[in-house]
């Protein structure tokens, strides 16, 4: 057995394997912090604030992704892509606008129009949207991997 975890430490898709298990993980939490930042803003922070329905919910998504998009940069940084190298705050925050830019091109464009495309040629909406991410995923890893978190030549 340590023979073969030896081995397969060794071979050269371990590493991005780790890389993307972990980016997957981070993901997870990110469901799990965009879902709770959205509960509380719209049950208890604007729960009795003034204003439409649907500004309500359009304030509270946008706070839930911006929420989501910072766990995911801290995590990703650290985590996922981070090489310990310190970085400015100006090289932070264009990382960090990479990073949502990502997260934007492919969860609040991509994955709406795939769903759509799937959904018009009879696919059910449940499976339209799982299917999406059989390529967000993979795409937002590696636009992160190669444009957001690219590292210094």
């Amino acid at each position: 057995m340590k023979e073969f975890l030896e081995k397969l430490r060794s071979h050269r898709l371990y590493g991005p394997l780790v890389q993307f298990l972990r980016f997957g993980a981070v993901g997870v939490s990110n469901t799990v912090v965009a879902y709770a930042v959205e509960m509380l803003c719209y049950y208890v922070i604007f729960a009795s604030a003034p204003m439409e329905e649907r500004t309500r919910v359009a304030l509270v998504n946008a706070l839930a992704f911006i929420a989501s998009t910072l766990n995911s940069y801290y995590w990703n940084n650290r985590f996922v892509f981070g090489g310990g190298e310190k970085k400015t705050a100006g090289e932070h925050l264009r990382a960090y606008l990479r990073m949502a830019a990502c997260y934007a091109l492919t969860g609040l464009v991509l994955a709406p129009w795939a769903k759509l495309t799937l959904s018009a040629r009879g696919v059910p909406y449940w499976a339209a949207s799982i299917s999406t991410l059989v390529v967000t995923i993979p795409l937002n890893f590696l636009l992160n991997k190669f444009w957001a978190f690219r590292k210094k030549q």
